[in-house]
């Protein structure tokens, strides 16, 4: 059940515009033989919606029932189609399943199923081992959980330094502006909070506290 279901999923998110009009070939000739537009009307708001959030159910799904694995991209290659006025790629990547067997997957940066779901695409870099979830009875499909591979590692850190640069350059601007203080202040307490302890960010989180520090000086003063 586990792998038909996961085959079903991965045929309507890898191929959400084919499937839409078969979809709605199909309840086209249903309606006609029935003569009732009932079944072409109400599938053609679940086929639009299978374009646009497909990807989310499939992510949910393997999440929850899929077997962790490794998986590497070994060719991207840019296509002449876009998605939000940005060029889509096509990756070719390889699979290694738990018990050690190879596995070639194809998905596109429109297609790919990533976990956590959010409202951001994180595509790892070609060469660069990231950690997935598939379907053992179907390993092509895959979900890239992005907040255990490097890639969305590297980049949460980065999101989370930026953050903290921001109101540091705020205040840097207006050194008098209570808001701004308390604005860096939460900054920092919230970066420490996530990341002081995470052994690579050791510099960063030292030069924090000493930030940290220096802003409750100021504040006895």
């Amino acid at each position: 059940m586990i792998t038909a279901l996961s085959a079903l999923l991965w045929l309507l998110t890898q191929h959400p515009l084919l499937t839409f009009f078969s979809a709605m070939l199909l309840a086209g000739l249903v309606s006609w033989r029935r003569r009732f537009p009932g079944y072409a009307i109400a599938v053609f708001p679940l086929a639009m919606l299978n374009i646009f959030l497909g990807h989310f159910l499939n992510a949910a799904f393997l999440n929850m029932v899929g077997e962790r694995g490794e998986a590497v991209i070994v060719k991207a290659e840019q296509t002449s189609s876009t998605l939000n006025e940005q060029y889509i790629w096509r990756y070719e990547a390889v699979l290694r399943t738990a018990e050690g067997h190879d596995v070639e997957v194809v998905f596109h940066t429109n297609t790919a199923s990533l976990w956590p779901l959010e409202n951001a695409i994180r595509i790892p870099a070609v060469d660069q081992p990231f950690i997935v979830k598939y379907a053992p009875g179907f390993p092509r499909n895959i979900v890239i959980l992005t907040n255990e591979s490097p890639h969305g590692l590297a980049q949460a850190r980065a999101s989370a330094r930026e953050r903290v640069e921001v109101a540091a350059r705020k205040l840097h601007f207006s050194p008098g502006n209570a808001g701004f203080r308390a604005d860096y202040r939460r900054e920092l307490e919230a970066w420490l909070r996530d990341h002081g302890q995470d052994p690579q960010q050791q510099s960063d989180a030292q030069r924090y506290r000493t930030e940290l520090q220096a802003l409750d000086a100021s504040a006895v003063r």
